[in-house]
């Protein structure tokens, strides 16, 4: 799903979630969901805007010299690393 469909969808839950739903009690369940569909939505979208962060010049990356394999797992630990 996209940013901006993500978007979309959140601004139709909050404009349904602001349509004083809360003042009908057979609607408070459904505020409720409206409410949680929107913190997940709001959570989405900030991990889905998440800046990858990539390797320097200045990063020192730890490697045995034996193999490539060894290399390679050395490069993908140090960008875990970065970008958690």
């Amino acid at each position: 799903m996209s940013i901006e469909v993500m978007r979309q969808v959140r601004n139709a839950l909050v404009w349904n979630l602001n349509t004083d739903l809360d003042n009908i009690p057979a609607c408070e369940q459904w505020a409720k969901m409206l409410r949680k569909n929107i913190d997940a939505l709001d959570k989405a979208i900030e991990e889905a805007e998440h800046k990858w962060v990539g390797l320097t010049d200045d990063d020192e990356i730890p490697w045995d010299g034996v193999d490539a394999k060894s290399f390679a797992k050395a490069i993908e630990a140090k960008l875990k690393e970065k970008n958690t």
